[in-house]
């Protein structure tokens, strides 16, 4: 199970990708969508197309003898497969053409907040559920408040029933009105839910180019994995409701790919610097996850020598075993942490030798005020020299 490069990106309509200096190639496989990723975005993204083979499929049973009932699922499943043909089409596009080698111009002086947080899908703070505009108001305002020129995200949701099927990422360009914004999801799930980490800029600042970095589940990517877990999670949770705790599939763990936003941006000073927005998982089930999803993203760093900055939730502690060899693995690429002398917490921004880091922080939320996310936010100045 390798790192795989994922070209389909989701963006805003409003904000297309800008387009101009381009991120440098890698040496990885483009990732394919199985059955159930396409099932799952042809049900997100071509709604429509099932709503009107419904409607024209109720129109022909009412007038015919097939029946209403009947006619309309056909009509349904008709749509349906236009709109699996139709994603399976954008699944297999390779993307734009990347040369092996790109030179990096010289690097002008500037300064540049980096703001990193995990957002929760909008939904607020520890054990939140259901996005809400009041949540998301919030979520706004607290990331508008650390007036942050580059902001890397994890946990932005799209279609999901836990944040009430909100965009994440389309209701916080509504509030924000970054200069440029995209998102790469992690995985897909059978009804359309889609989950990944992704950036916003401010300042003028645009993103040129941008693509997924893609890790694979620990333990496999069959749909019959997926299955299991997907069951062993609904029959843990309906069973909540009637206060038992019995879960089909018991020893099937989560299904859960991880993803990274490659990006590269180009602020008005006329520097391109590439900046990754990842999330990882903790070590869990006898998988030392830190190493098995940090180092493969770290391998591609050598291919860009111009300035970097690495931003993510590692969902490490500070000071455990697994921080110091994070510390270790960024060292070998020649990353600093930038965040260090902040206050503990899993989120942590890394920077090249390009970079000083001034003034790291952890915002936590104002007296009395409750928190906008389950994690906070942490940010730093990083100066070019």
């Amino acid at each position: 199970m390798a790192l795989t490069v994922d070209v389909t990106v989701h963006t805003i309509r409003r904000l297309p990708i800008a387009g101009g200096p381009m991120l440098p190639r890698l040496d990885l496989d483009d990732h394919r969508p199985g059955l159930i990723d396409l099932i799952g975005s042809t049900i997100r993204d071509r709604s429509l197309l099932i709503l009107v083979g419904a409607v024209l499929g109720a129109i022909i049973g009412t007038f015919t003898s097939a029946g209403v009932v009947a006619a309309t699922l056909l009509g349904a499943a008709a749509g349906f497969a236009v709109g699996m043909v139709r994603s399976q089409a954008i699944g297999l596009s390779l993307g734009p053409y990347r040369a092996d080698h790109v030179e990096t111009p010289e690097v002008l002086g500037e300064t540049l907040r980096v703001l990193e947080y995990n957002v929760h899908g909008g939904m607020g703070g520890p054990g939140k559920f259901f996005a809400t505009p009041r949540t998301l108001d919030h979520l706004a305002a607290t990331i508008r408040a650390a007036e942050a020129d580059i902001v890397l995200l994890q946990e932005l949701d799209d279609f999901a029933l836990r944040s009430t099927m909100t965009d994440t990422l389309g209701q916080l360009v509504k509030r924000l009105h970054p200069t440029s914004a995209v998102m790469t999801p992690a995985a897909e799930k059978v009804y359309g839910r889609r989950e990944g980490t992704g950036i916003l800029t401010f300042s003028g600042i645009t993103i040129s180019d941008a693509r997924g970095l893609r890790i694979p589940d620990a333990f496999g990517e069959k749909t019959s994995r997926r299955f299991r877990s997907a069951v062993a999670m609904w029959s843990g949770i309906v069973s909540g409701w009637f206060g038992r705790r019995r879960r089909m599939f018991a020893s099937s763990t989560e299904y859960q790919p991880r993803a990274v936003t490659d990006a590269l941006i180009c602020t008005p000073t006329g520097n391109r610097i590439r900046v990754l927005s990842g999330h990882f998982s903790s070590p869990h089930d006898g998988v030392d996850e830190p190493v098995r999803q940090v180092a493969p993203m770290l391998e591609t760093v050598p291919a860009w020598s111009g300035p970097t900055i690495v931003g993510a939730d590692f969902n490490v502690r500070d000071g455990s075993a697994e921080f110091d060899r994070e510390h270790e693995m960024f060292t070998e690429v020649e990353l600093s942490e930038a965040t260090a002398g902040a206050p503990p917490n899993s989120d942590r921004v890394y920077a090249s030798a390009h970079f000083d880091a001034l003034r790291p922080q952890k915002l936590p939320p104002p007296d009395g005020e409750p928190p906008a996310s389950d994690h906070s936010p942490v940010v730093v100045e990083l100066r070019l020299r």
